[in-house]
């Protein structure tokens, strides 16, 4: 089979390109023809012969599909969908612009499920790793209701929203992990480097030092001490290995850690604000879709790792079927802030849930990166003081000695 490129108006007048596979020119031109298509222009499109250079990475971190890639992958697809084309000839394309190997056999695998007489949202469904059930069932939808691009178009917005929330999250917490690795290397450049030329000009007083300046000596030899650097990193791997592996088998701990996260000052109310922005636009859009209440709170449980949110949407979810109101099983939970199920209310009594989640979703990604700026702006100054009081503390600590024998003289 030979691919050709295309252009031509459809029997809207409208105009399309993409790709079609046949046998020869001619084959394709029929196919064409009885599309309804008119004005066509083909060319055969030439695959480019892989150099023996060519090395395909799939293993490790090389193998994996980052986020990013999805999102513009679904963007993509919408475009190209709302333009005209067929969804096969969409995902044709995008496949030849897609450069990670793993993703591109997926997607690979997509066209040929497609082309099997499979709908797209089956053959998505069997990249879960990539595509989610909220994904999938969007997509499954705009299928049924002859939608699909409207439905592409809501599946990127949320993408977009999501990947806003995830880069809140991550900006909040870099600035104050960087300036306390930047400390933590300070403080050991010193303790390497100055401290010890300290002890040896001390060492020659024959005096005893004070108590700060003494500890800063027996941290730098302990430090300066070889087998005491492995035992450090060999401890630190310890507890990071413990860590891992309790969270991951012993329920009672990864619960006590997602209470304990949600506990934190100003931190505890950023997961707050960005799981409920998440899971209210997630609803939001699973009902614009027509999935019923109970699988969309399914659905939800699997918006956030954190195990308080996880347990409260799980007895939200078996408690539905009873015929309580949603805003009242919501109320019920502590863990969701108040104005949450106030907003739901109206919602059901408008019967506009899906543009009332929308509008909750919104005021909850505003509330949230209201937080993150406030935080930034809080914790700029407030690493600054404490870099500077670890540093001025070491500082003082080892010039100690010198003011002590000033003040004897004077």
């Amino acid at each position: 089979m030979k691919k050709f490129n295309y252009k031509a108006r459809d029997r809207n007048d409208r105009r399309v390109k993409g790709i079609v596979d046949a046998l020869n020119r001619n084959e394709a031109m029929l196919s064409l023809r009885g599309r309804k298509f008119r004005d066509i222009q083909l060319s055969e499109l030439v695959e480019k012969k892989k150099s023996s250079l060519d090395i395909n990475i799939t293993w490790g971190p090389f193998g994996k599909v980052s986020e990013q890639e999805i999102l513009i992958f679904s963007k993509k697809i919408a475009t190209m969908v709302r333009s005209g084309l067929t969804i096969l000839d969409a995902l044709v394309l995008v496949k030849d612009q897609t450069e990670n190997v793993v993703f591109k056999n997926a997607v690979g695998q997509i066209i040929n499920n497609i082309n099997q007489g499979n709908s797209l949202s089956s053959s998505l469904k069997m990249y879960s790793r990539y595509f989610d059930e909220a994904y999938v069932n969007m997509v499954e939808a705009g299928e049924l209701s002859g939608k699909l691009d409207t439905f592409l178009d809501r599946i990127v917005e949320g993408q977009e929203r999501m990947q806003k929330i995830r880069a809140g999250i991550k900006s909040a917490l870099f600035y104050p992990i960087t300036l306390v690795v930047v400390t933590l290397l300070i403080m050991f450049f010193m303790m390497i480097k100055v401290v010890p030329m300290f002890a040896q000009m001390y060492s020659s007083a024959g005096k005893k030092l004070p108590a700060p300046t003494q500890m800063m000596i027996d941290a730098s030899n302990w430090l300066l001490s070889g087998s005491h650097i492995f035992e450090l990193i060999g401890s630190i791997i310890f507890i990071t290995t413990v860590h891992s592996v309790t969270y991951k088998y012993i329920y009672i701990y990864r619960r006590f850690y997602s209470w304990l996260f949600l506990k934190l000052p100003v931190f505890g109310n950023i997961v707050v604000k960005s799981t409920v922005a998440r899971l209210s636009l997630l609803m939001a859009n699973l009902f614009a879709a027509g999935i019923n209440v109970s699988d969309i709170l399914k659905v939800g449980t699997r918006i956030t790792p954190n195990i308080i949110f996880v347990e409260a949407m799980t007895r939200i979810s078996d408690r539905i079927v009873s015929g309580v109101d949603l805003s009242t099983l919501f109320a019920d939970e502590p863990v969701f802030p108040a104005e949450l199920s106030q907003l739901i209310k109206v919602g059901e009594k408008t019967g506009n849930m899906d543009e009332m989640l929308t509008s909750i979703a919104k005021y909850y990604q505003e509330e949230f990166e209201s937080v993150v700026e406030g935080l930034t702006s809080m914790i700029e100054p407030l690493m600054i003081v404490f870099v500077g009081g670890i540093i001025g503390a070491m500082v003082v600590a080892l010039y100690l000695p010198i003011f002590s024998a000033g003040d004897a003289i004077s």
